[in-house]
């Protein structure tokens, strides 16, 4: 995604209080810095942006809070109060303030639309008897009251046009998307600057907003809509970045309408963080309390409703499978559990051999087939009263090649059912459940992916010996193949030193990864066929040279979706194909 827009931080003042960002995925706490003026009194300004983490009952915490959301939504510059209980630790009370009076409470104008409303938040406390009993609080913001008023009220305008009203809340969420990818342009600022573009008012009424506005837009018309909803802030590729969560069936998705202004596709559009690994949550975000408040949701929305759920694969039932040796080679095809019984012909023999190239996968006499896979079974019948001129006993040879399904790709007509069949029986691709189950519509990850390239290639031995990723251990199944991928320009990893093995593969890295393995080959082509890659993507020429190879595909909509998960149904295809087309296999 080109969009980026840094979060807006405070500008510190002289002599001030500093409640820093959160740190992330840490779990530390926030670092703070107390400044006392000439007048025994203590200034300080708050970066209003800061998730909060207060959740203790306290009354007097409670009643300052109540004061400070009501003049904030008044949009008053300035609020005095008296504490009834003095406090020792200003620091702490005014941080419990700001968190209880932004706590999100399902109502569009409160919570986050405030949070992030605001420009600076400062204070003065003052003290006798060394406690504080006084705060003096002043506020600024991106937008004047009437501003905020209009915006609103444009929100509803527009909530009454979508005519929201019965349907689903699957159409409420994407109307309220495609209003805003249609109608709001990108408006890039430095960090530290502030203005209309912050608010919903620069997105609603001006039509140009950043992605603070954009995420206001959403929040505020998505509560509205009677459909809970946050704003979620983080870091993107190295800079701060805000962007939403939204209920939908009991689950929380990511949704980045920033990301798709002025696109016709739906990138990031209920996505699940496994498919959006890039995006990096600040640390409240990330704690198991706000996990179980807020359930994420493991499967982007699109393919949760287009994968049956695995109640859904239809497993079939162990059969017994009886076939009789006969000269000529024959073939059977199983499922893993299927009864196998190989009848001998009558022949005159004095002894017998049995032998099977892949005894794992059945040998003669075994119950069953017992994984996934193929193998060669063969018998062989001795006639010691007919030999041969050099006095060997005479050899009647008979085989059968037996191809063991996973008991959860047993229907031709899949298109990963060939796919996965292959590279099973060329032990590039492993199951589960001792190789019994491969369920197609797992994610693959990012480990999964280039093991899988690492073993097509032939599992060579990487010459490096330590891994520059710190995510990345020795005895990893994946380490070797890490290594290979490095050493072959495959993957360069993450700009913080990680490779993430356990992210989901998207798509675009997936054709990227297959295009680096084939040695970064010219397109012949420069016509794009998909509507949603850009010259500018880093998988542009990747995806140009994987369509002219037979390797991609796309969907009928004409988009390639290079933000959405890659399933391991579809990774096998990706995988059979390339062996195919680009290795002539």
């Amino acid at each position: 995604m080109n969009k980026r827009i840094l979060k807006l931080t405070a500008v510190l003042m002289t002599a001030a209080f500093v409640l820093s960002a959160l740190p992330q995925i840490t779990g530390e706490t926030d670092n703070t810095k107390t400044m006392v003026r000439a007048d025994g009194s203590v200034s300080g300004e708050f970066d209003p942006d800061d998730p909060g983490v207060y959740t203790e009952a306290d009354s007097t915490v409670d009643k300052v809070a109540q004061k400070v959301r009501k003049a904030v939504k008044n949009f008053d510059s300035k609020l005095t109060v008296t504490l009834d209980n003095p406090v020792n630790d200003i620091n702490a009370f005014i941080t419990k303030v700001k968190d209880k009076a932004f706590e999100h409470t399902g109502k569009p104008g409160e919570g986050d639309y405030l949070r992030w409303t605001i420009s600076r938040f400062n204070y003065i406390a003052r003290a006798s008897n060394n406690k504080y009993n006084s705060v003096e609080f002043t506020f600024n913001y991106h937008v004047t009251k009437s501003q905020d008023s209009e915006a609103k009220k444009k929100a509803d305008t527009i909530l009454t046009n979508l005519k929201l009203d019965g349907k689903k809340n699957y159409d409420k969420i994407k109307a309220i998307y495609d209003y805003i990818a249609k109608n709001v342009t990108y408006y890039k600022s430095s960090a530290g600057t502030t203005g209309v573009s912050y608010a919903m008012y620069g997105a609603l009424c001006k039509k140009q907003a950043s992605s603070n506005g954009v995420v206001l837009a959403i929040y505020y018309m998505a509560l509205k809509a009677g459909i809970d909803c946050r704003i979620i802030s983080g870091s993107l590729e190295g800079n701060s970045y805000v962007w939403n969560i939204i209920k939908l069936g009991g689950e929380y998705y990511y949704l980045d309408a920033t990301g798709d202004l002025g696109e016709k596709n739906y990138n990031y559009f209920l996505k699940c963080p496994r498919s959006m690994g890039q995006y990096l949550p600040d640390y409240v975000y990330t704690t198991d309390s706000f996990k179980k408040k807020y359930p994420m949701a493991t499967m982007d929305y699109y393919l949760k409703i287009a994968t049956p759920t695995p109640t859904e694969i239809p497993i079939p039932s162990p059969k017994k499978v009886e076939y009789t040796m006969k000269e000529e080679e024959g073939s059977i095809t199983v499922v893993c559990g299927d009864k196998i019984m190989l009848h001998m012909p009558d022949l005159p023999h004095s002894s017998i051999e049995w032998t099977s190239t892949n005894p794992n996968v059945y040998k003669f006499l075994d119950d069953c087939a017992k994984m996934a896979g193929q193998t060669k079974v063969t018998v062989i019948y001795y006639d010691a009263s007919n030999k041969d001129a050099d006095g060997n006993p005479g050899q009647t040879r008979m085989s059968v090649d037996i191809t063991v399904l996973y008991k959860d790709v047993t229907k031709s007509s899949d298109f990963w059912y060939a796919p996965t069949n292959y590279l099973t029986a060329k032990d590039v691709v492993k199951g589960y459940e001792n190789q019994t189950l491969f369920k197609p519509g797992n994610d693959c990850t990012r480990a999964q992916m280039l093991t899988f390239m690492w073993r097509l290639a032939g599992s060579p031995n990487p010459k490096s010996k330590t891994c520059q990723f710190s995510d990345v251990k020795e005895g990893e199944y994946y380490y070797k193949p890490v290594l290979w991928a490095v050493e072959n320009g495959i993957t360069t990893g993450y700009d913080d030193g990680t490779f993430r093995p356990k992210t989901v593969c998207t798509r675009a890295q997936t054709v990227t990864f297959l295009w680096r393995m084939a040695g970064k080959p010219s397109p012949k082509s420069s016509t794009n066929n998909f509507n949603d890659v850009k010259t500018t993507d880093y998988f542009y020429k990747a995806t140009l040279w994987a369509s002219e190879k037979k390797i991609l595909a796309g969907y009928d909509d004409g988009t390639f979706r290079p933000q959405g998960l890659c399933l391991r149904r579809q990774m096998v295809t990706f995988l059979y194909k390339y062996d195919k087309y680009v290795n002539n296999k």
